[in-house]
């Protein structure tokens, strides 16, 4: 029957960037198996969650889908994703397949990948801290923010800090993972108590609680933060929105913690199980990350390849001093170090557990260290009971 020749890709919001390549893919892939029509079907990020979970969990899902470890984790649970064997793997860079391991198990192909930088005002930090060497840590920011504030009057960082996993990854860089001992305990106390602290002395912006990532980047476009972790796409809009502001603005590695690990974000590739065309999706999903595939589309988005052969290209280790060009070099140099993110099942209600204890340290008026100390045991007891759940 007809309807047994179409094979289903689905992404997420590659076009129009991508539309041009990705037609001519499709063409190439087209003629390698003519009795094939690839229907490519490109959904807005907000949409993608719901789309997906409901049409997997169909007889007719697509049979190949773009989403994040996140998710994509999820439906590996559910039991309803094609596992990928070692030799499906070769292409790509271990640390990014590390990432989408769940029971030993990989359940999806890394497709690309984003680490963000810090983004500085680096004339108020020279003129305020005289030339001296631009911070490495959350701790060194910790540090330095008395002076810099009394300096600038102006917030001297800006965070997302209670959207989705930003506090598990800042957490994570100082070996905070499940709150189980006390070594870990203590850590995220210290950090509590430390963003607490800054938060009373107006360090960080007032709403700095429901702050989205473009929001961020206004704070710092509008002179209210000097200091904000993001990622290199949001330079061009610095440029071109606030030109005097990216005329005193530098970038650097993203601000790290004890371990001095980076932490990425990343977006995969599922072949559903019930998928129609299991070995047409692999072949697929094998062709859009190869190497010039994968490093052509970096070039065009701004983003670090999968495909350790295409990471290892000059491109992403000659940089200019533009900052957007020199942001690639910088993205490129902390995959060389990232965290082993094998993300936990039910990472998602971990990640809220942690955001509405951090949010109650904040907002208490009369936050003490014991009552943080409190608020840190009653968030471990309960993100014991998640996991066992």
């Amino acid at each position: 029957p007809e309807d047994n020749k179409k094979f289903v890709f689905w992404s997420i919001q590659l076009k129009p960037v991508y539309e041009v390549q990705m037609q001519d893919k499709i063409q190439n892939f087209e003629k390698l198996h003519p009795e094939y029509k690839v229907e490519w079907i490109d959904i807005p990020i907000n949409e993608a969650q719901k789309r997906t979970l409901a049409s997997i969990l169909s007889d007719n899902p697509p049979d190949l889908v773009n989403l994040n470890p996140q998710f994509s984790l999820l439906l590996a649970q559910k039991d309803t994703l094609y596992i990928f064997d070692e030799e499906d793997l070769e292409q790509f860079d271990p640390k990014l397949v590390n990432q989408l391991k769940f029971e030993d198990k990989i359940y999806a192909l890394p497709f690309y990948a984003t680490s963000a930088v810090t983004i500085y005002n680096k004339q108020d930090y020279d003129r305020c801290f005289n030339q001296k060497p631009f911070i490495k840590t959350f701790d060194e920011l910790f540090e330095i923010s008395d002076e810099f504030y009394a300096c600038t009057n102006i917030a001297p960082f800006a965070g997302s800090l209670n959207e989705n996993d930003t506090l598990a990854k800042i957490l994570a860089k100082y070996d905070v993972n499940y709150f189980k001992d006390e070594r870990e305990k203590n850590n995220a106390f210290e950090l509590f108590s430390k963003f607490n602290n800054m938060y009373k002395k107006e360090q960080l912006p007032k709403d700095i609680l429901t702050l989205s990532h473009r929001e961020i980047i206004e704070k710092y476009m509008s002179n209210q933060a000097s200091i904000i972790v993001a990622g290199a796409n949001f330079i061009n809009m610095i440029k071109k929105s606030s030109p005097d502001i990216y005329e005193k603005s530098q970038i650097a590695l993203q601000l790290t913690g004890k371990n001095r690990k980076y932490d990425i974000s990343l977006m995969n590739l599922i072949i559903p199980k019930r998928s129609k065309n299991i070995d047409l999706a692999l072949e697929f999903a094998l062709m859009l990350t190869n190497e010039d595939n994968q490093l052509e589309f970096a070039k065009l988005t701004n983003v670090l390849p999968a495909n350790k052969y295409a990471l290892a290209d000059d491109y992403f280790k000659n940089c200019s001093e533009d900052l957007y060009d020199k942001s690639r070099c910088i993205s490129a140099q902390q995959l060389t170090d990232v965290e082993n993110g094998e993300i936990e099942k039910n990472q998602t209600t971990v990640n809220e557990a942690i955001n509405k204890t951090f949010e109650e340290v904040l907002l208490d008026k009369n936050s003490t260290d014991k009552t943080i100390k409190e608020k840190i045991e009653k968030l471990s007891q309960e993100i014991k009971k998640i996991r066992q759940n």
